[in-house]
């Protein structure tokens, strides 16, 4: 490509690229003055892991992707990113684009030939393709410029954010683990990187820096210290870290936790709740038209998906047994396969609702399709966002104040809260080359011994080439029968730390266990 032609594309990308005119263009931009604006600075820690990988990976060349849901803070991930490449690792401001795909002024000009007019361009170029799953055929056009050889040739680094096409099998299969190029495999997970919403370690740490300084010493934060606090919760010994952690902010925990059952992990909806002490209601609309509306590009029949969707968020259903048959009542013709297949797929894609599975009876770790799934959504603030917009709730807020007043349901919710976080737990512990199994990750079962007793999750972790299989009992409650606790097992209460070494049982807060997640 001419160097007009390069001219032509950076005046149709200045407006999206402020930094390459304006060495302040961080006191203007509105996702950066979100995050920085005092007191509370909430952010995933994925930020911290892709500026640091890229950092030590300089002159390496090649495709990572980031996919989640919308509104989860992607985007203020990648102009912190930016900033960081910038005025930490002095990269040159010009070298660095980022491309809205749904920009309206790109008009009839293609991904493809974007990025074939950058890679014929001096150095380094950093690529930030945001939303890139709203372009039709994206991972092909991803593909071609590596079987074109442009990514180590054009030194291209490309690092693209999407929701529920990231996670299609098309999409997975066109853009394999070797057509990611070399800095992928730095990456986790061969650079097909998860975001979710915040997880309540990392809103906890946003919201108290004395949290935070204390788990930034002696590196506390590191997946080895918090694995082996885990194991040896298992075996039915409390860690003096736990300990600590106990009794330094136990009660500041649990009031924490609390408030994270309301706000879930949307920052957005973290910092309205803490700033304004309420979250507009604009914002849990938004959330759920998002979903729904954004199956259509997918496919799928947005009205359909409102009328599964409103069986879903049955406060009575959540964290309980899931039977596809029972949906297909809500429409005439409709069939179990095309629930199955197509918009509990969608779902799945889009980590809005995940599904475990019963452990088999006869192999450990591995799922019993053959059996209904528990039901279980990604993100509490998700869940009242979906409930107040199917059913015309005028004040959202209030309403999960109300649902939380019933301790069944809260209970039923906590477990939820501990399902999404446990199903991370293997990205979170090991340095995976390629995809998870994400069912063989979480699962529900029955203790294997001669008085077989229901357990609430079964979550199995690989480290180091060996499995660690952790039987969990939720009882988020006042009040605990220790008598009915089977042995090997970890308890997650709601304020109590102990252990019973001889039966290999531990007793942890809930707001303590998940810090370790």
């Amino acid at each position: 490509m001419s160097g007009t032609s390069v001219e032509r594309l950076r005046q149709k990308l200045r407006l999206y690229n402020p930094w390459w005119v304006d060495g302040l263009w961080y006191e203007k931009d509105k996702e950066f003055l979100e995050y920085k604006r005092e007191p509370y600075k909430v952010i995933s820690r994925m930020y911290r892991y892709i500026r640091d990988t890229l950092k030590r990976n300089r002159n390496k060349y090649g495709i990572v992707t980031i996919r989640g849901p919308r509104r989860a803070g992607k985007t203020t991930v990648i102009k912190l990113l930016i900033y960081s490449l910038i005025n930490e690792l002095r990269i040159d401001p010009q070298s660095i684009y980022y491309i809205s795909l749904d920009y309206q002024r790109l008009g009839n000009t293609s991904l493809l030939e974007i990025l074939e007019t950058l890679a014929k361009t001096e150095g380094d170029k950093y690529i930030f393709l945001d939303e890139v799953s709203m372009y039709e055929n994206w991972s092909l056009v991803l593909k071609n410029i590596s079987d074109q050889g442009l990514l180590s040739q054009g030194r291209l680094i490309i690092i693209a954010t999407g929701s529920h096409s990231m996670d299609l099998a098309q999409a997975a299969e066109k853009l394999s683990s070797s057509r990611r190029g070399e800095l992928a495999t730095a990456f986790n997970l061969g650079g097909n990187l998860l975001f979710t919403p915040l997880r309540f370690s990392e809103v906890a740490e946003g919201l108290s820096s004395e949290l935070d300084s204390y788990l930034s010493s002696g590196r506390k934060r590191k997946a080895g210290i918090r694995f082996n606090i885990l194991v040896d919760l298992k075996e039915g010994k409390i860690n003096e870290n736990l300990w600590d952690l106990y009794n330094g902010f136990g009660a500041s925990l649990e009031e924490m936790f609390e408030a994270y059952l309301i706000h879930g992990g949307y920052p957005k909806a973290v910092k309205e709740f803490y700033e304004n002490k309420k979250i507009t209601e604009n914002f849990y609309y938004e959330i759920a038209e998002l979903l729904i509306n954004d199956s259509k590009k997918a496919g799928l029949d947005p009205q359909l998906l409102r009328k599964i969707l409103t069986e879903l968020v049955n406060p009575k259903k959540l964290s309980g047994p899931f039977n596809v048959s029972d949906l297909t009542e809500i429409e005439r013709n409709l069939k179990e396969k095309q629930i199955r297949d197509q918009y509990l797929q969608y779902l799945k894609s889009t980590w809005a609702f995940f599904f475990s599975y019963s452990e088999r009876k006869d192999t450990q770790c591995q799922p019993n399709y053959n059996e209904n799934p528990k039901l279980y959504i990604l993100d509490p603030f998700l869940f009242y966002s979906l409930y107040a917009y199917l059913n015309n709730i005028p004040d959202p807020l209030e309403k999960s104040r109300t649902l939380l007043k019933d301790e069944k349901f809260k209970g039923l919710f906590v477990e939820s809260v501990v399902a999404s976080h446990l199903l991370l737990a293997q990205q979170l512990f090991e340095h995976l080359p390629g995809t998870i199994n994400y069912d063989r990750v979480l699962m529900y079962g029955k203790t294997p011994t001669s008085e077989s007793k229901e357990i609430d999750f079964i979550s199995c972790i690989r480290k180091k080439e060996q499995l660690y299989r952790f039987q969990i009992e939720c009882k988020y409650r006042k009040y605990l029968n220790r008598k009915t606790i089977s042995p090997n097992t970890i308890v997650l209460t709601r304020d109590i730390l102990d252990s019973d070494p001889e039966r290999h049982i531990s007793y942890v807060p809930v707001p303590l266990f998940l810090l370790l997640l």
